[in-house]
């Protein structure tokens, strides 16, 4: 997967509140574009920053399945074509570059209100890369239970260097700064990345996060398993939240998807047949380099005997309760629940 960063200027005007007023329309509109797996869009008032010209400057961050798909999309005029054209977003580029997408980690769904964006760089000696990136995977965890959003991880190189960038989505300014215990440009875990200080940079913006690959939400979000842990059926809303189009994860058995400690993958099955019942939390596998967090409540023989549903939000979302759990069951299958 390709993560591209492109760095621009909108119309004067244009804020967060704007573009969440689009955030439909580029919704519906990146849907149609083939390859693109997410959309961030950030502003920001130049005046933040120093100037006085009514400058907003903007981040666009695209994931793409694939470089041909980019380089179909993007072509040799991106700023009129893509941008301009296709997405209706009228950007000056001043700087467009492109990485290797090498991590993605998810906590909740896109938010449908702005959310904050902080794009961070880090530079390595090729026989540092190894390390910094073992220390950036190592902190996915830590930043999900702060709060995070989602967060995408790149790495190019630059000459004798290797460049690594993480773009991270929040769900607003409050939560970064209790996660950072300071102001919202304030690294986290910083003495982690002591060893690159000097080549660190960060720019933050307030913005949308759209992910047109995602199936729209239909019906509470259950999937159901057979008694070999195996996907017979599932919601889009349920598919959506772990991160694939439901056709895909039908068949598909648990310990094929699942990240979670086996220990304890294995001590939740046994309750789950033992009790009738079981909550959790784990990981999922998303597909090309992706991990999405998630908690769960799962009931035994339910909506029939040798069938058990589980009801799944992402990690930063409501924690599902059994109570939760009636509430779907009782939607989604006529008699369902306990």
């Amino acid at each position: 997967m390709i993560l591209r960063v492109v760095l621009g200027r909108l119309p004067s005007g244009t804020d967060a509140a704007g573009l969440v007023e689009a955030r439909g329309r580029l919704a519906r509109t990146a849907r149609d574009v083939h390859g693109l797996d997410s959309l961030i869009v950030g502003a920001r008032r130049g005046a933040d920053r120093g100037a006085d010209d009514g400058t907003v400057e903007a981040a666009i961050v695209t994931v793409w399945r694939d470089a041909e798909a980019m380089v179909r999309a993007t072509g040799v005029d991106e700023q009129d074509r893509f941008l301009a054209a296709r997405l209706q977003l009228p950007l000056t580029i001043d700087a467009s570059v492109h990485y290797e997408v090498v991590g993605r980690t998810f906590g909740a769904l896109p938010p449908d209100a702005p959310i904050f964006l902080r794009i961070v760089t880090l530079r390595a000696r090729p026989n540092e890369e190894a390390r910094l990136m073992e220390v950036l995977r190592g902190r996915q965890a830590r930043l999900v239970e702060l709060g995070l959003v989602a967060s995408h991880l790149g790495r190019r190189v630059i000459g004798a260097q290797v460049e690594a960038v993480k773009v991270g989505v929040w769900p607003d300014r409050a939560t970064i700064r209790r996660a950072t215990g300071g102001g919202p440009e304030r690294m986290l875990f910083e003495e982690e990345l002591a060893d690159w200080s000097a080549g660190m940079h960060m720019e933050t913006y307030d913005g949308i996060e759209i992910a047109p690959r995602l199936p729209g939400a239909s019906g509470p979000p259950i999937f159901v398993l057979d008694d070999d842990m195996r996907i017979v059926d599932i919601t889009a809303t349920a598919a959506a939240a772990l991160g694939w189009a439901a056709a895909d994860l039908v068949g598909r058995t648990l310990p094929e998807l699942s990240r979670t400690d086996p220990v304890v993958f294995k001590r939740n099955w046994t309750q789950l047949i033992a009790d009738g019942e079981v909550a959790g939390e784990g990981k999922w596998h998303v597909p090309e380099a992706g991990m999405v967090f998630i908690r769960y409540v799962a009931r035994r023989d339910v909506p029939i005997a040798g069938r058990h549903s589980v009801l799944v939000h992402r990690w930063n979302e409501p924690v599902p309760t059994p109570a939760d759990l009636d509430k779907a069951l009782a939607s989604a299958f006529r008699g369902g629940g306990r």
